[in-house]
């Protein structure tokens, strides 16, 4: 079987594959912008059922229905960009379809919560357990995108994201649990315990956001900070923190805390459509690049051709002895002291070798920020599994165990899978 196989063919075919690669995260991009909205629609009903469960079903019934009801069209949407992510995105592997599934088997059973709410069959602790479970296997779909992205620019916007995302969902369950408390008229501690966690939880992955952001995002979240409403938030949160247990509380300050955390979340919003923006515009000058970086190696193929010899040399070839193997194979740069000719395959390969290199430097970083999430997302999973607690309380204990032992969590937490993988 004959084959028609060439350095120039394989090596045009790689800028290729790099622009349908960048194409390919601009549609991750867009499914990843759906994600973001259905998460957001679901954490305003969140909210809405929870000031309806709290009122015992007397207020936000109507407001409710009509978030439901917008809601079921942006879940229909969501639908339709997942089928669309998974007809051109082939290289979604088993995990992120086992997330998918456990997603899609949340959103089949969303009717029969929604049933209990309305009938008031639901506890308040379970309906905001319940919609935070779904919450977060979105997010953690985001998290997974990030973390199959092989540009480095992207990744660490993706990372961005994700907390960023990670911090809007702990301020919608604060305004959730406040509304009830404020809702319910009077404070209970075991609720008060719950916002001082989510709060904490806040500050963690805000603080990741604006570490992993950059100096735009900050300035923003600054003055989101400075807002009058920001403050405003603060005085009503710092009421419910310092109350003592039972003390009583005016029901009608729920819809004051319901608007005012509705406010910072809309913000948050903002800030996360901004992000989204600005990938969608970082991944068009990429693909330009690309495609003019493939318009350019095609012509210099072309001007390597028109300049060979018909008689075969070895000055510019693979076997050019005067070229160190290390220099023409690893990602080295040129060194100009070098006789070999500048318009060659080898000089090219070089070109295209420190490209890959700079592009893997970088990214060896948001990797490794990732890396460590998965080590403490599992020593979390371990401690909920052996101890038989949530999600928030494995966190609380790897926090706990970290200030004890003056080390980081990351170290805590593989020193917890450590120890599970040891022998008894």
């Amino acid at each position: 079987m004959s084959t028609d196989i060439s350095p120039e063919k394989t090596i045009v075919l790689a800028k290729i594959r790099h622009i349908e690669e960048l194409e390919r995260l601009d549609t991750c991009i867009q499914f990843v912008e759906s994600i973001g909205q259905i998460i957001h629609q679901i954490q305003a009903e969140r909210g809405a059922s929870c000031l309806y469960l709290a009122s015992a079903g007397k207020r936000f019934a109507p407001e409710r229905a009509d978030i439901i009801t917008h809601n079921q069209a942006t879940e229909a949407d969501f639908r339709q960009a997942l089928q669309q992510h998974l007809h051109l995105d082939l290289l979604t592997d088993a995990r992120q379809l086992t997330l998918i599934s456990w997603i899609l088997l949340g959103f089949d059973e969303l009717t029969s919560l929604r049933h209990q709410v309305t009938l008031q069959k639901i506890s308040f602790a379970d309906c905001i357990e319940s919609y935070s479970r779904l919450i977060s296997s979105l997010i953690a779909l985001i998290f997974e995108i990030s973390d199959s992205s092989v540009n480095s620019k992207i990744s660490t916007c993706l990372l961005t994201l994700y907390n960023l995302v990670q911090t809007k969902e702990f301020a919608g369950q604060e305004r959730a649990v406040g509304s009830y408390i404020f809702g319910s008229g009077s404070v209970q501690l075991a609720h008060q315990q719950r916002l001082l966690e989510l709060i904490a939880q806040q500050d963690r992955h805000t603080e990741l956001f604006c570490q992993f952001g950059n100096e735009d995002l900050r300035s923003a979240w600054a003055a989101l900070e400075a807002s009058s409403f920001y403050q405003q938030h603060q005085q009503l949160r710092g009421k419910l923190t310092s109350a003592k247990d039972q003390q009583p509380l005016k029901p009608s300050d729920a819809d004051i805390w319901f608007d005012l955390c509705s406010q910072k979340q809309t913000s948050i919003w903002q800030l996360q459509c901004a992000l989204i923006e600005k990938m969608h515009d970082m991944l068009e000058i990429l693909a330009h690049k690309a495609k003019h970086d493939l318009e350019y190696t095609q012509e210099y193929l072309q001007a390597i051709t028109n300049k060979a010899s018909p008689s075969a040399t070895l000055d510019g070839t693979f076997f050019n002895l005067s070229i160190p193997v290390e220099s023409a194979l690893s990602f080295q740069a040129h060194d100009s002291a070098q006789a070999y000719p500048m318009t060659s395959m080898i000089s090219l390969l070089q070109q295209q070798s420190r490209q890959i290199a700079d592009m893997e430097s970088e990214l060896s970083d948001t990797r490794k920020a990732l890396s460590e999430r998965k080590q403490i997302e599992r020593a979390k999973g371990l401690l909920m599994s052996k101890l038989g607690i949530d999600e928030m309380e494995a966190y609380k204990t790897l926090r706990n165990l970290a200030m004890e032992q003056k080390r980081k969590i990351i170290d805590v937490a593989e020193n917890i899978l450590t120890q599970q993988k040891l022998p008894s």
